[in-house]
């Protein structure tokens, strides 16, 4: 590799995901997300035969568990074929163990460590890593590296740094334990979430490369490094993904829903799967309460996105303090729900239930935390003044 050399660097790529919930709402959807990982992954590959880079290096999780079928451990098999430089893989706790490894081995190019540190000299580069040996790894594998001084350190694992956890603590460590080993870029994974914790070392989380959730909006993909002269000249990361989740709020006041889909069209991209969260008082309350569904494919058809859901967060151009003041039936639903949200959790949920079709429902009021209650009854509260409103 010389003095000058560049490799790709990804992580979580989850082969085979499921999208779990989709399958409901679109069958097709469904089928087409689980391909997109894929086509992520084949971008990827694109993106280090464009680039020439030199190695790439993948931090863990490449299959979802019990999703490594025999076809996608073939598929991702055939893409790292197409490579003529070194493949580095350590495993994670999705992939700790495979089933398909005799069945259906790895390339020559490819290099998977093992459950202690291993190292692989090319000239002055050095790459190390351990993969883990339980799904729960509890071993601090930050801490089972040392970097050689004289040549450019990589190290590969798949780990829960604990002021960057995601709620998983795998092989967790600190930012403290990556410091003063001889690294001078490591290579992490197991964070879906983008983030470059340092720079001196250099600790990077390319983040997953297609996300799958609403947990997982924005751009997903992998970092190009180069690096000249035993130092990182530049760090650049590269979307990926087929599509892009994005969870959006939209105010409504002084908006029509043309205005709104004016406002949405620029940041709804090719591919994007929205969620989007209606808030404020206006006019459109009353059309999204009344038509929720037929604004949804409204939208979606007029930004070209997929809608999955809107959330009506919103109110009514009304004076509620004004309403409740009066002596009509709009006062009295007001001052019932101020009266039933100032409750305690548990008299919300007996009065809730003493309609017996709610009562069937009770545990799942009793997983609800207190707010989250007392905002089903304002919009309760809500959509009870708008029917009157539109009957008027």
């Amino acid at each position: 590799m010389g003095n000058e050399f560049t490799f790709i660097h990804c992580a979580d790529l989850h082969l085979g995901s499921r999208f779990k919930g989709l399958a409901d709402y679109n069958r097709s959807l469904a089928e087409s997300m689980r391909e997109s990982v894929f086509e992520s992954f084949e971008r990827i590959v694109d993106l280090a035969i464009d680039r020439k880079a030199d190695a790439l290096i993948i931090s863990g999780d490449v299959f979802d568990d019990s999703n490594e079928l025999p076809s996608t451990r073939m598929r991702f098999v055939q893409q790292l074929s197409r490579l003529d430089i070194p493949v580095f893989i350590c495993r994670g706790n999705h992939d700790s163990s495979t089933s398909w490894d005799a069945f259906i081995p790895y390339p020559d190019n490819v290099h998977e460590f093992g459950t202690e540190a291993e190292s692989y000299e090319f000239g002055d580069v050095q790459i190390i890593g351990i993969s883990y040996a339980q799904p729960h790894e509890d071993r601090n594998l930050a801490q089972m590296i040392a970097g050689d001084p004289s040549r450019f350190t990589i190290a590969c694992i798949h780990c829960d740094i604990d002021s960057y956890s995601e709620g998983y603590p795998y092989a967790p460590c600190s930012v403290s334990d990556l410091s003063g080993r001889s690294v001078d870029y490591w290579a992490l994974g197991h964070i879906h979430k983008r983030n470059v914790v340092s720079e001196s070392p250099y600790i990077v989380y390319p983040g997953n490369i297609q996300g799958r959730s609403f947990k997982e909006t924005g751009e997903k993909g992998a970092y190009v490094v180069k690096v000249s002269s035993g130092r990182i000249e530049s760090l650049a990361f590269f979307p990926t993904q087929t599509y892009q989740w994005s969870d959006l709020t939209v105010d409504i006041g002084g908006k029509t829903l043309s205005d709104v889909v004016s406002e949405l069209k620029p940041v709804l991209k090719d591919g994007s799967i929205a969620r989007i969260r209606f808030i404020g008082s206006g006019e459109l309350d009353t059309m999204l309460r009344s038509n929720r569904e037929d604004v949804r494919r409204s939208i979606a058809s007029s930004t070209g996105s997929l809608i999955s859901e809107i959330i009506v967060d919103t109110s009514p151009e009304l004076d509620l303090e004004s309403l409740a003041g009066g002596k009509d039936m709009r006062a009295a639903i007001i001052r019932s729900a101020d009266n039933i949200s100032n409750l305690s959790k548990k008299d919300i949920i007996d009065y809730i239930c003493t309609n017996k079709n709610m009562s069937r429902s009770r545990d799942f009021f009793e997983q609800l935390d207190e707010q989250r209650l007392k905002d089903l009854v304002s919009e309760a509260m809500k959509n009870a003044l708008v029917k009157m409103e539109v009957l008027r």
